[in-house]
């Protein structure tokens, strides 16, 4: 199981692909609309021939209807069933995944106004370490290449959301719950642990670092 990473990436490419064609079928119309249908200087232009007490033209069109409702329908469909796999992957039962301490290895992430709290419990330092970033001054948590954490999430005070940015991945974090995300950090160096619910003043700096190594 790999959660984040190349299949992430693929589906973001895949939705962004599809809504580039969406947008230009959606703007050439809307401009073509403007400019075709727009009346000219000191025209009185009465197109659906209106009258006071008349119903207007009919302009009905089933197979157009019908093409504005199919095409869309398979589009939300299909990009629905490629989402499900990589999603469902970011909530697993752990007994699909294997034996904890062996199969994969859990972290404690736990958010507070404005900063993370990590806790690696008994791992060894090469699985997981915590330490704080000499320029920045910013939380880092180290983990290992490769290898499956399940994360688990709480928070003290509001709903934080930790953010893995590199991986697309994220999950809430709830005061007086336990929530938890999967992540198999699959490249290595520094990256960003953001906060993605808004929560309070300092939000936009409720940051840390994700250290990846060999």
């Amino acid at each position: 199981m790999a959660v984040g990473g190349e299949a992430y990436n693929e589906l973001f490419d895949i939705f962004f692909g599809w809504s580039i064609v969406v947008g230009i079928i959606v703007f050439t119309w809307l401009i073509h609309h403007s400019f075709f249908y727009r009346s000219k200087e000191g025209e009185t232009p009465n197109v659906d021939g209106i009258t006071v007490g008349e119903f207007p033209k009919s302009y009905h069109n089933t197979q157009l209807e019908i093409t504005w409702v199919i095409l869309p329908t398979i589009l939300i469909l299909y990009l629905t069933y490629i989402s499900l796999g990589p999603v469902s992957d970011v909530w697993e039962d752990p007994s699909a995944v294997g034996v904890e301490g062996v199969d994969y290895y859990e972290v404690g992430i736990t958010g507070s106004q404005w900063f993370w709290n990590f806790d690696c419990g008994n791992l060894a330092a090469d699985l997981c370490d915590v330490g704080v970033d000499d320029e920045t001054g910013l939380t880092v948590l180290s983990v290992k290449k490769d290898i499956v954490y399940r994360f688990n999430l709480t928070s003290t005070d509001v709903t934080h959301s930790p953010y893995f940015v590199q991986w697309g991945a994220k999950e809430d974090a709830v005061p007086g719950l336990y929530t938890s995300i999967w992540l198999t950090p699959d490249i290595t160096g520094e990256f960003f642990i953001d906060c993605a619910e808004y929560c309070g003043n300092d939000h936009a700096y409720m940051t840390a670092i994700l250290e990846v190594h060999e």
